[in-house]
């Protein structure tokens, strides 16, 4: 059979494609992948089409019911964008099947993969988050994973430090020799903070990217602190300690924002911005409520830059932003005054 596999989020690494993939041309198949429908899908007898973001669902939905109406071929689609708004996609997918969650006939395939989950689960169901709708709160480990492969292998577990201990030191005897490995999703704080020692023991067993944290919410900001200052008496430097910071979420004003990041800045830490999106928007480019539309781009044009942050300050930049044209005098007073 010709078998179709559609990426249509191609900004990021799509595992359950890597492993659709793998599997199906392992029996046999005749797999074409590709980002969107074209002349090599049209000519399959199958189809299957994943999405990771929301915002990539207009493409979605309209290649799925071009496939399954005016080629009538057999179309299934699914990924964490379509277990955001099944709504939507039912309504405009023409007659494609539908899947939901987690899909366990590719959950558990064996093969050279970038990345890999050695769990499932978080049990913090942060309200801006999919991975409570995805995967649930209760943390599942497996027993059996595929150890990440190629230039920058990671795992993707969203809260590693929820898994047992037991757990989580088979990780290290399994991953010790993986080098520049990344736990993408980064380590608890809240966890992290209650045995600092016992988690730098383990995971200094890693020849791990960088120490990867999250800063969401102001309850965060002394637990972040400690944390930074308690890995700087450690060596390690503030390139190899990455916060995560939700920036234009519910109630986060642009000043709030811009002051969070740069608090990261200064306990010697390397910020990354995350643009807040709401679940169901299907749009990239989303503007927070209070927000000019211009803010978020400067915002992350300067302190998701590090050579930006490294070189001068938030203000230095800004004029440079006016001396280009980008913004004017007025709206650099408005934005310095927030």
């Amino acid at each position: 059979m010709k078998i179709a596999i559609i990426n249509e989020s191609p900004t990021a690494y799509n595992l359950c494609v890597a492993k659709m993939a793998t599997e199906f041309s392992r029996q046999g198949h005749e797999v074409f992948v590709s980002s969107r429908a074209d002349m090599w899908s049209q000519r399959c007898e199958k189809a299957y089409i994943s999405g990771i973001f929301t915002w990539d669902l207009p493409n979605l939905v309209y290649d799925a019911s071009m496939l399954s109406t005016e080629y009538n071929m057999e179309v299934e689609v699914g990924g964490p964008a379509v277990t955001a708004l099944p709504e939507y996609v039912q309504k405009f997918a023409g007659k494609a099947k539908i899947h939901t969650g987690l899909d366990e006939r590719f959950e558990h395939i064996k093969g050279s993969f970038q990345a890999t989950f050695t769990s499932r689960g978080c049990p913090r169901a942060c309200e801006f988050c999919l991975v409570n709708r995805l995967e649930g709160r209760k943390i599942i480990e497996y027993e059996d994973y595929n150890i990440p492969t190629g230039i920058n292998p990671y795992i993707c577990d969203n809260n590693i430090l929820s898994t047992t201990w037991k757990h989580q030191t088979k990780i290290i005897d399994k991953m010790r020799n993986v080098h520049n490995l990344d736990i993408n999703s980064g380590f608890d704080d809240r966890i992290f903070i209650k045995d600092p020692d016992k988690y730098w023991n383990l995971y200094r067993q890693l020849h791990i990217e960088a120490w990867r944290f999250a800063y969401d919410s102001p309850e965060q900001k002394e637990c972040i602190e400690y944390i930074a200052k308690w890995l700087n008496n450690k060596g390690i430097n503030y390139r190899k300690i990455i916060v995560f910071c939700l920036s234009g979420g519910r109630d986060m004003s642009f000043g709030d924002c811009q002051r969070r990041l740069q608090f990261l800045i200064d306990i010697q830490t390397s910020p990354y911005p995350m643009r807040y999106r709401p679940l169901d928007t299907l749009v990239n480019n989303y503007t927070p409520p209070g927000w000019d539309a211009k803010w978020p781009d400067l915002l992350f044009g300067y302190y998701g830059v590090p050579y930006k942050w490294r070189s001068c300050s938030w203000k230095e930049y800004l004029l440079g932003e006016v001396d280009k044209g980008k913004i004017s005098q007025k709206e650099l007073g408005v934005i310095l005054c927030q």
